[in-house]
Parts: C-alpha cells; sequence; structure tokens
C-alpha cells in the first residue's frame, strides 16, 4: 500500500501498476479482478485497516470483480454510480455495441465477467464520501460512472474515464479508455474535459501510476481530442 496524499493510499493490484484500488480514510475505492480481494484484505489488515465503505467507479469486471468478497469478508456497504447499479446487481456491465457481439461478448465475460452484488446505496453528483472527497458523475466510458474529487488539495480519483498507462505497451501516459469498453465515446470526452476544467494536482487512475503535476499533463491530453 503506497501512500499518496493525505488519508489517500493506492492499493496496486496487478504488476506495472496495471490495476488499482484505493484507500480513502476507512473507504475502499474499487476491488481490482475477482482475484484481487485477497491482495485487498491482507493489504488492509497490514495496514490495521477496518473498512466502513466500499465506493466503486464504475461496474466492470477489473473493479468490481473482488467486491462480493471484500463484502463478505467485512459486512460493508456497497455504493455504486445510479447509472451502473443494475449492471453491478446483475453482473453485467454495459459495453460498447461491438463488445456486444455474441461471440466477442462471450469471451469479454470470461476475461473480465464479475458475480452480481447488493448494492446499498446509488452515488450522485455531490454525494461526500469522506475525507473530503465528493462525487463527480463522469459518464461514457460506462454509464453510471462517477469519479471522486478532493478540491483543497486537487486530488482526483477517476476510474476508467482516462487511464494512466497504455494498457498493451504499460507505458505510463493519459489514454483513453478501450474503445470496445466504452459505450458512449462522446459523454466520456466530455467527462475528460469536465475533469482537465478542475486542474487536478494528482490523477490516480484505474489503471497505470499516480500522475503528478497533472493539471498540464491533462490539459494537453484534452487539447488533442
Amino acid at each position: 500500500m503506497e501512500q499518496i496524499a493525505p488519508d489517500v493510499f493506492r492499493i496496486p493490484l496487478l504488476p506495472r501498476d496495471g490495476v488499482n484500488a484505493y484507500l480513502v480514510g476507512d473507504v475502499l475505492v474499487d476491488a481490482g479482478m475477482k482475484g484481487s480481494a485477497k491482495k485487498i484484505l491482507k493489504a488492509l489488515d497490514a495496514a490495521g485497516v477496518t473498512l466502513s465503505a466500499h465506493v466503486i467507479t464504475h461496474a466492470h469486471g477489473d473493479h468490481v470483480g473482488g467486491t462480493p468478497t471484500i463484502v463478505d469478508a467485512t459486512g460493508v456497504p456497497v455504493s455504486v454510480g445510479a447509472g451502473d447499479r443494475a449492471a453491478a446487481e446483475a453482473g453485467e456491465p454495459v459495453l460498447s455495441a461491438k463488445a456486444r457481439r455474441p461471440g466477442l461478448h462471450g469471451i469479454l465475460k470470461f476475461a473480465g465477467g464479475f458475480d452480481g452484488f447488493s448494492v446499498d446505496h446509488s452515488l450522485t453528483e455531490g454525494d461526500d464520501i469522506g475525507c473530503g472527497f465528493t462525487v463527480l458523475e463522469t459518464p461514457g466510458h460506462s454509464p453510471g460512472h462517477v469519479s471522486f474529487w478532493r478540491e483543497s488539495d486537487g486530488v482526483l480519483i477517476c476510474g476508467d474515464v482516462v487511464t494512466a498507462m497504455h494498457l498493451l505497451t504499460t507505458k505510463a501516459g493519459l489514454h483513453q479508455p478501450p474503445a470496445l469498453l466504452t459505450p458512449d465515446p462522446e459523454r466520456n470526452r466530455e467527462s475528460e474535459r469536465r475533469l482537465a476544467g478542475l486542474e487536478p494536482q494528482i490523477v490516480l487512475a484505474g489503471h497505470g501510476p499516480p500522475v503528478r503535476d497533472a493539471a498540464q499533463a491533462m490539459r494537453t491530453f484534452v487539447a488533442g481530442l
């Protein structure tokens, strides 16, 4: 577990920063893939952290795969963006039209599928998740995608609105999320522009290392959209 800012920790779940979960105080943000829960629970135990809640940026298998096990182990309430609640409970992520083709959908579900789980609360714009973070609705990569923003020091947890690495080469840098997994690319670009307008100092994505001095990086990124 790596401290990024006051009350903010990163839990890397794959080598080369491939997948991340985050801890905000005693609130877990995302839970990686199905096999990630054990690593998360071990990290929490080593740090002496007792979770109070689990919040989710979006209902894709590499962010919620570990959620059922985490909930079984801790009993904490789960919150997800309102537009992703049905997908989370059904275990059926909303993907692009191309990804819904029968053969391809089956492969994607096998690779990144997840078991549905009960959602206790639907997150909406302005909700407070603790430690100064509020919810921003940032749809596009999924219908109910949310990000978490702390204005006081410019820390942004953005899920997959952007990735902080190239998912094939693993080279660090800001990139679009995979089109195949993004049902509404134009709305996602709008969300990217919105987040860039906040001028964040630190961007924490679901994939890739922390991006520091992020305001300029985000400005440059959205200028190329």
